[in-house]
């Protein structure tokens, strides 16, 4: 995978993230976990094409 380096003073993020709501604070924490890895190795899949989302009829079988 490519990888960016970019330079951003410390007090610069402690600035964005104390601006941010709870639920932004609990997004950015699920994304640093391995959890947030495996979220973002299944949205690649989908956007690629390698795996289809089912329909809402096919989850609740109407």
């Amino acid at each position: 995978m490519p990888e960016m380096t970019i330079s951003i003073p410390v007090n610069e993020i402690a600035r964005m993230i104390r601006a941010m709501n709870k639920q932004e604070v609990e997004t950015l924490l699920t994304l640093l976990t391995e959890e947030g890895t495996e979220l973002l190795k299944r949205k690649r899949e989908i956007e690629s094409g390698k795996v289809r989302l089912l329909t809402r009829d096919e989850v609740f079988d109407v």
